[in-house]
């Protein structure tokens, strides 16, 4: 069974554009002059467009992990089933 990869790829551009809209609502409120507003509003789109794309490349990579992981367990099954097919292979001898 393998895992359905995750897409990352629009979380920064979420991140980026959820952050610009507050710091938009945030300047409007407080009514400050167009020059300090466009200024926020760049700072905030270049530091969590950052953030953002950190953080997919964090997610990306333990999700790569987590599928990685699975692949082990094929493995582990076929011992598990042979173990079964060893403890049926007893249970007949000693019915015998």
């Amino acid at each position: 069974m393998k895992a359905k990869r995750i897409n990352a790829k629009p979380i920064p551009i979420m991140v980026t554009l959820l952050a610009a809209g507050i710091s938009c609502v945030a300047s409007i409120v407080q009514g400050v002059p167009f020059s300090v507003f466009t200024m926020r509003l760049l700072g905030s789109v270049v530091v969590f467009g950052i953030l953002g794309i950190v953080l997919r490349v964090v997610i990306e990579r333990s999700f790569k992990v987590m599928e990685e992981e699975p692949e082990e367990e094929p493995a582990e099954a076929e011992e598990q089933s042979e173990l079964e097919d060893i403890r049926t292979e007893e249970d007949n001898a000693s019915r015998q």
